[in-house]
């Protein structure tokens, strides 16, 4: 996200489609402005998040209708605004307990608007803090697991989401992982091409390219970054850094509690090659579901020897 861009924003307890009241900027991205709001009819926290590319738009007189800058930009508008369209459309069609909660999109004031569950939390990246590196095992099965259960629920719908990285999960106040954002997301089974989106670290290069054949493993590649900051606190040297000479670092040399068995697996998931790479999510999930048994029964025996 870049900084939040507050001069442009929707202003505080501005009211939309008669029910929903803005109480936070929240964040702000190229394409977008998200927003904490409220139901004014029940009171409920929602999110909302306002289709605004930054770059070609500007606000009206009434400093709330979103009207596109410039003539010459009249068609990218329109279809960065259909793209933003297709986000909340796709939306719809998932209920997943670790997927973001989609309540309803609507069309008002030029632009469109996203309403979707208030999670009350913390984002992966600064969740992790609150465990020693050492300590970060503690993460297989409450947040991998979940994790892993959320993507293939997505895959088995035909769903890429395209962007799993830290800061696109946030772990709620039960300590469950949820996945946001879904303006990259595609059915990539129907798509004959993809728009190139990519996050430095977290991405595999198929997204480098609108033309290469993107699927599972597409998403695999970035649950696996995911892991490994998780593990580590270190972001996995980018893609486009390994393609002529691979240097990126084991996990377990940032990580020595980490075992053989998981380091392996994770480092499998980050081939740059998709042929070469991890292509099914029961690996990892077979691989967690040992290490978690590996776990129990040390602890165990730890326990018992004192």
């Amino acid at each position: 996200m870049n900084a939040i861009l507050y001069d442009v924003s929707l202003p505080i307890n501005c009211v939309l489609k008669d029910t929903y009241k803005i109480n936070e900027i929240i964040s702000s991205s190229k394409l977008s402005i998200v927003y904490r709001g409220e139901n004014l009819d029940s009171g409920e926290q929602v999110i909302i998040k306002e289709f605004y590319p930054s770059d070609i738009a500007l606000r009206d007189l009434d400093n709330i209708s979103v009207i596109n800058r410039l003539p010459s930009t009249k068609e990218k508008f329109a279809e960065l605004k259909e793209n933003f369209l297709h986000e909340a459309v796709l939306l719809q069609q998932i209920v997943h307990k670790n997927i973001v909660r989609y309540l309803e999109h609507f069309q008002e004031n030029g632009t469109i608007y996203i309403v979707m569950e208030f999670y009350e939390g913390m984002l992966l990246h600064q969740y992790v803090k609150k465990y020693q590196l050492d300590n970060r095992d503690q993460l297989y099965k409450s947040i991998f697991l979940p994790l892993i259960d959320a993507l293939d629920y997505l895959h088995n719908k035909g769903i890429l989401h395209r962007d799993i990285k830290p800061s696109n999960i946030i772990i709620d106040q039960e300590g469950s992982p949820q996945i946001l954002d879904f303006g990259s997301a595609v059915f990539y089974k129907a798509a004959t091409a993809h728009k190139i989106f990519t996050s430095p670290g977290f991405s595999p290069l198929e997204q480098y390219s609108d033309k290469t054949q993107q699927g599972v493993y597409t998403d695999i590649y970035s649950l696996a970054a995911t892991f490994y900051y998780a593990l580590t606190d270190v972001v996995p040297m980018d893609v486009s850094q390994r393609v002529i000479e691979d240097g990126i670092k084991n996990v377990r040399q940032y990580n020595k509690k980490v075992s053989f068995i998981m380091a392996q697996a994770i480092m499998w998931s980050l081939t740059v090659n998709a042929k070469k790479r991890c292509f099914s999510l029961k690996f990892l999930l077979l691989t967690i579901l040992s290490e978690s048994i590996v776990i129990k029964i040390k602890y165990y025996f730890d326990y018992n020897n004192k």
